[in-house]
């Protein structure tokens, strides 16, 4: 076992990560059933809104109909706990997957879930992305189950090979029959018009960054969150997405339509510049 080896949680146990082993019988692998939550830290390793990423982790099981094993407060011990057995310095990423569990018949749900807590270094993504912006491209599909952050990746794997052969780096679901925009692949979508700020509403994840963006811009924009047409898109001043990992990233193109100057305008680095304030405050 290398010494620098993280350690992960998994069903009750903490193990290295290449000990870290599920059965081939477990519905997460064989079924794709299960849910998630990510959650990265800030201020030498204290986990970013914890309980909110804990509370939407339990509401994306009560849509799938997957019963949890602990209780938010009890999950937010296990992390604390193995957060301190990855102590490096380093900020961490932590990635929260409940499955069905292990089930002989591939499809009855047994009565134990999986629980695996996997930690590891967090990886930032680079600068010029966030001071010149990223490409995106639109992908026609909305996600099942869309307020659930669940396990079924199926097209947000084949969205993202589809934008790496654009050089693009997210791509954003839109339902091009209904003239509707959702999201992005891993992310939230908010556009910028005459300086009013606005997110896609209804079939969309209930992100834990989005809603702070929300209320951070409606202190100083008009903001709305309402249904987005596709040519709102195109025709955006800015553009940005928004995600525990990404924190707020502007896009300056969407497939070859160059969005506002083509930089990161304003409005966008007036909104990151507030989110930086309330990181660095602490009162999280």
């Amino acid at each position: 076992m290398n010494s620098k080896e993280p350690i992960f949680y998994l069903n009750g146990k903490f193990v290295p990560k290449s000990k870290a082993i599920v059965s081939v019988y477990d519905l997460g692998w064989v079924r794709g059933y299960g849910v998630f939550d990510y959650i990265i830290t800030y201020d030498g390793g204290k986990p970013f809104m914890m309980m909110n990423h804990l509370n939407r982790l339990k509401r994306s099981a009560e849509l799938i109909g997957l019963k949890l094993p602990f209780t938010q407060e009890r999950l937010q011990q296990i992390i604390v706990r193995v957060l301190k057995k990855n102590r490096n310095g380093k900020e961490k990423s932590i990635r929260i997957v409940v499955t069905g569990g292990v089930s002989e018949n591939t499809l009855t749900v047994p009565k134990k879930p999986t629980l695996a807590i996997l930690v590891n270094d967090r990886k930032p993504y680079p600068i010029d992305f966030y001071k010149k912006g990223i490409k995106v491209i639109i992908y026609d599909y909305n996600r099942e189950s869309p307020q659930a952050k669940s396990l079924n990746y199926i097209h947000g794997v084949k969205a993202m090979n589809l934008a790496a052969r654009e050089d693009a780096y997210e791509a954003i679901y839109v339902n091009k029959k209904a003239d509707r925009v959702y999201e992005a692949t891993t992310s939230n979508l908010f556009l910028v018009k005459n300086k009013k700020v606005v997110t896609p509403n209804g079939d969309t994840l209930p992100g834990i960054t989005r809603e702070l963006i929300i209320k951070i811009s409606s202190k100083f924009f008009p903001t709305q969150v309402r249904e987005v047409k596709i040519k709102e898109l195109y025709d955006a001043n800015e553009l940005f997405i928004t995600a525990s990992n990404k924190e707020i990233m502007p896009v300056v193109k969407v497939d070859n339509k160059v969005i506002g100057k083509g930089i990161p305008g304003e409005v966008t680095k007036k909104i990151m510049s507030e989110f930086r304030k309330f990181v660095d405050s602490g009162n999280w």
